[in-house]
């Protein structure tokens, strides 16, 4: 059996055209390009959900959402889905995850699988990273965090998060048995508030002072659902704002993983290595902010970088299944991923994402309480699947259906369209019929009021 160590980094939130890798007008992601450089990266990965749980479930699954149906703000992973990280252990690896976002823990059944799953939330600190680490981040707190403040907007966990990922790849690489590591770097969800000497990252963009755009970008956080029901929320200056802050965070995670990957590389022989994101982000499309309600481009369009499998694709539509898929055909590891293929075999010809209704009929309803004539009738509500070819995106829910053109993805275009509305719905129902069906009994997630209090913060609640 050929057994190679993993390290695979997912970080929060990033849409591709905000990338380096996208010729963004900002060098955001310096790390992931030197990355690209030795490996292969894509240029239409596509996530299977637009938010941290349900995305999460399906790379650490290789099952659709509607599958798994970890996709609403109470679910938790079905018993009878064995995950991707079990099959690694099974395969004689040592499998460890690092999480500081409660939508990846126990409370949803996604630490299944885990010799080692750490989870980074003010209680446990001290216990996860070990007292020498919090002790460095907590002298270096504007270097590493937020400063001086108790605000949990305004905080970073991701220096602790790469001490922890270190141990793991030290141990490693002194012993015979393998590593699959999964690490989440949260830091970059919003409100887009990096650490303290992070902040002036793209000063010279920024029409306000640093300070007033944090405080813009706080306050955006803190109340998204009023923002999206304005027909108008931001100024242009604001809205420039909250994207030089975003790139800000986004150039942070990104230094993040070029630290985690220079230290694997030098510590393990021949790692593979895939870094991703688990969803895009919401800047006005189709009016919203965040990533809820639509599968837009923007929201589901994420980067994705894979050094150390040859024979990969330039080019091409690609989905995280399809890496695990990949991972698992290469590492003999025997474990299904329904929802993957092994794109160096057989280009993928669509791909298809999801969003759960009930989680969107809980977020219309939190909008259009601030304004009642919101235009609900713009957003299903019920379960969302998407389809993607390389010159349409499809939408269908039950009755509602919209077809746009790519890559713009704004005017509906089904009429003079019937033909191509009637392929994609029949390629919608097989694809449901053949990789969407439920599977299991879902639970219900159960959160302490710590991580209600985290999820909240982070808008989830």
């Amino acid at each position: 059996m050929s057994q190679r160590d993993i390290l695979w980094i997912t970080l929060e939130s990033i849409r591709f055209d905000h990338t380096s890798l996208a010729s963004h007008d900002r060098e955001t992601t310096p790390n992931l390009s030197a990355l690209a450089s030795e490996g292969q990266s894509f240029d239409q990965c596509f996530s299977h959900d637009i938010w941290t749980r349900s995305s999460s479930a399906s790379i650490l699954t290789g099952q659709a959402p509607s599958a798994h149906r970890t996709w609403s703000t109470d679910a938790k992973l079905p018993d009878v889905i064995t995950t991707i990280p079990e099959a690694f252990g099974r395969a004689g690896y040592r499998t460890a995850c690092i999480s500081p976002n409660g939508q990846l823990s126990a409370s949803t059944g996604l630490d299944r699988g885990f010799d080692d799953f750490h989870y980074l939330v003010k209680s446990s600190l001290l216990a996860e990273a070990g007292p020498t680490s919090v002790a460095k981040w907590l002298l270096n707190i504007r270097r590493h965090s937020g400063g001086l403040t108790t605000d949990g907007n305004q905080h970073c966990v991701g220096y602790l998060s790469n001490e922890i990922a270190k141990k793991h790849i030290r141990n490693a690489g002194a012993d015979d048995e393998p590593l699959f590591l999964y690490i989440h770097h949260g830091d970059s969800h919003h409100a887009y508030v990096p650490p303290v000497t992070w902040r002036d990252r793209f000063v010279d963009d920024l029409p306000v002072t640093v300070d007033e755009a944090v405080d813009i970008a706080l306050d955006m956080s803190s109340n998204l659902h009023r923002y999206i029901a304005q027909d108008d929320p931001f100024t242009d200056e604001e809205w420039q704002a909250l994207r030089v802050m975003y790139d800000s965070a986004i150039a942070y995670v990104d230094s993040l993983a070029g630290e985690l990957i220079d230290y694997a590389q030098a510590k393990l022989s021949d790692p593979i290595v895939v870094v991703t994101a688990d969803h895009g982000e919401l800047f006005d499309e189709h009016g919203l902010l965040a990533h809820m309600l639509t599968t837009h481009s923007a929201v589901s369009r994420v980067p994705l970088v894979v050094s150390g499998l040859d024979g990969l694709p330039n080019g091409g539509l690609v989905q995280h299944a399809d890496v695990m898929q990949m991972l698992c055909s290469e590492l003999d590891v025997d474990h299904p991923v329904p929802a993957g293929q092994d794109v160096r075999d057989r280009q993928r010809d669509v791909a298809v994402t999801q969003r759960g209704g009930i989680r969107a009929r809980g977020k219309l309803e939190a909008i259009s309480a601030y304004n009642e004539r919101f235009p609900v009738e713009d957003f299903p509500a019920g379960d969302l699947t998407t389809l993607r070819t390389q010159g349409y995106r499809y939408d269908t829910a039950g009755s509602y259906s919209r077809l746009f053109e790519r890559p713009s993805e704004l005017v509906d275009r089904r009429d003079g369209n019937q033909d191509t509305v009637d392929r994609f719905r029949n390629r919608a129902e097989e694809w449901i019929e053949r990789f969407g069906q439920p599977i299991g009994e879902t639970r219900t997630a159960q959160f302490n009021a710590e991580m209600r209090k985290q999820l909240d913060d982070l808008g989830y609640l």
